[in-house]
């Protein structure tokens, strides 16, 4: 039976937006572009409307296979509901690897970047040690402490996009982003499979679910703030589009980057500065989410400690630092755990939703027989 999680440590429905979105909003923002646009030219926003569409979908089906008290109201406790104990660990076991897999990514990604663009000869170790503390404080005190982080990561990201937005308006051409509808509809699926690594995280909501009051009522947040997240990609993509020429931004490897360099603002001389590090908060936030979740299923799967879990995997953190370092090994990677990602949202997800509705379907039939 699912030990009850006490009300001191749940949140309200509309806190849900929170984690979702710091946990799909990550350092990509800063380079989805130009992956898009090597499949659908500037065509490519097409692709992000048609993205969080299906997410949409992915989205409602995780609500209605948590929905359930009596199957287990998140993932870990699920897979043991309809695969067993040995087999549903080995599923518990990779789904945990993936989630410390996504938050090293985020870190890495994250420390490149400022490594690029602040200290190009700087030693990543002290960083990396300086992160993974403020992590260790953010995630250690526990849930709520996570959620607040990720309140104000939110906020403070979202009241960065206006002036972004305002300061690039006179550097816009408009005209870039014609013809319309000149790319074939595969590569508009190639280019919706590319956007699908922006929306990772999403499926945090499978360790979030039970430490929800009334969890049903969140359903009508988490479609909103996935919303906002659609307009937001498509607002940083079609600004991106307008600002750069197709063959400028193709040699560009950090857009958002480059676009938020070009301002010019009284006080701060490189803009870009301050929004990278305005970041990090961001990026402590959604690695937290992520950490914590993978925590918490080492607690529930395997009855291990929750901070010594964090421990070890901070630690880990630290030390693969130094075996992934070039850019190229970054992208590598990326594109392994977007593939794993890809698969893990479009095919794991609506396979536990058969799995259950067929178990429910099944309960209902053999309950409604009268015994002979």
């Amino acid at each position: 039976m699912r030990k009850e999680i006490s009300g001191k440590y749940m949140i309200s429905p509309y806190f849900v937006m929170f984690p979702l979105y710091v946990s799909m909003v990550g350092a990509g923002i800063i380079t989805f572009q130009t992956k898009l646009m090597e499949h659908a030219g500037y065509n490519a926003w097409i692709s992000v409307v048609l993205t969080g569409t299906s997410i949409h979908l992915i989205l409602w089906m995780m609500y209605r296979l948590l929905s359930s008290r009596h199957d287990g109201q998140e993932i870990i406790s699920l897979n043991h509901t309809l695969f067993g104990k040995i087999a549903g660990n080995v599923i518990n076991s990779a789904v945990i690897l993936y989630f410390v897999f996504g938050a090293f990514l985020k870190l890495k990604i994250y420390i490149e970047i400022v490594q690029v663009w602040f200290f190009p000869v700087m030693n990543v170790l002290p960083l990396s040690i300086c992160i993974a503390l403020l992590l260790y404080y953010a995630v250690s005190g526990g849930f709520r402490s996570v959620i607040g982080v990720s309140a104000w990561a939110t906020f403070f990201s979202l009241v960065s996009v206006f002036p972004e937005v305002l300061l690039s308006l006179p550097f816009l051409h408009p005209l870039n982003l014609l013809p319309l509808l000149n790319h074939s509809a595969a590569d508009m699926m190639l280019a919706s499979k590319s956007m699908v690594f922006e929306y990772l995280g999403v499926e945090t909501l499978l360790f979030l679910y039970p430490f929800i009051r009334t969890p049903a009522k969140s359903q009508k947040w988490a479609h909103l703030i996935l919303i906002l997240v659609t307009c937001l990609y498509l607002l940083i993509i079609i600004l991106t589009f307008m600002f750069f020429s197709e063959g400028q931004l193709r040699h560009s490897i950090w857009p958002t980057i480059e676009l938020i360099g070009i301002y010019e603002v009284p006080l701060l001389q490189r803009l870009e500065y301050f929004f990278v590090s305005l970041w990090l908060l961001k990026m402590v936030a959604g690695i937290g989410i992520y950490l914590w979740g993978a925590c918490r299923g080492m607690k529930t799967a395997f009855r291990a400690g929750q901070r010594h879990s964090l421990i070890v995997f901070l630690i880990a953190f630290v030390a693969l630092n130094n075996f992934v370092a070039d850019h190229r090994t970054i992208e590598r990677v990326s594109e392994w755990y977007g593939a794993v990602g890809f698969y893990f949202i479009y095919a794991y997800i609506p396979f536990l939703f058969v799995c259950v509705l067929i178990r429910r379907r099944s309960a209902r039939h053999f309950a409604g027989r009268k015994p002979a």
